[in-house]
Formats: C-alpha cells, structure tokens, sequence
C-alpha cells in the first residue's frame, strides 16, 4: 500500500501534461487587457463596418461613441462588429 492519501483522482503524466497544455492554449485565446496607448489593429480584431448578427459595435462594452473603441485602433461605425465584441 501507498502512504499517499488516496482523493479517487487519477491523473497520468501525459493526462496531467495535456490539461497543462489545453489552459495554456485557452489563457494565449483570451485578450490581454489593453494598456493605455496600445490598442488592436483593425486587422487584428478582424473589424468590419457591418454587424455579425445581431451583435453591432454599439452594443459591446468597449465602444464608445460615436465612433471610437477602448481596444481597436481608428474609427469604427456603430453598426460594426470584431472578434473583440463583448455584449453590454
């Protein structure tokens, strides 16, 4: 018998190295929080002058009016969408 405690959790070394694996891949999809002066480029943010759907530039938290975003550089139209958007 082990002296470990036993938590009925099982973890192989390769299961361990995957779940490392995929939080890391998941941390490198989220944003960064945008430092003053640095934001996205249009092309980054793949920003396009019309709305996907029902989600528009005017309806994420990062816009501001009447034609500016806290995280996309440049003029962006309130009927526009990137993959930045986030639902207010």
């Amino acid at each position: 018998m082990s002296d470990r405690p036993s938590h009925g959790l099982r973890l192989s070394r390769r299961g361990f190295i995957g779940a490392a694996a995929l939080t890391s891949g998941v941390a490198l999809l989220r944003p960064a929080p945008a430092t003053a002066g640095s934001k996205f480029s249009q092309s980054m943010a793949k920003y396009q002058s019309t709305p996907k759907g029902a989600q528009r530039c005017d309806g994420c938290t990062q816009f501001q009016g009447p034609d500016a975003c806290k995280v996309v550089e440049g003029k962006v139209a309130a009927s526009g969408w990137c993959l930045l958007y986030v639902k207010k």
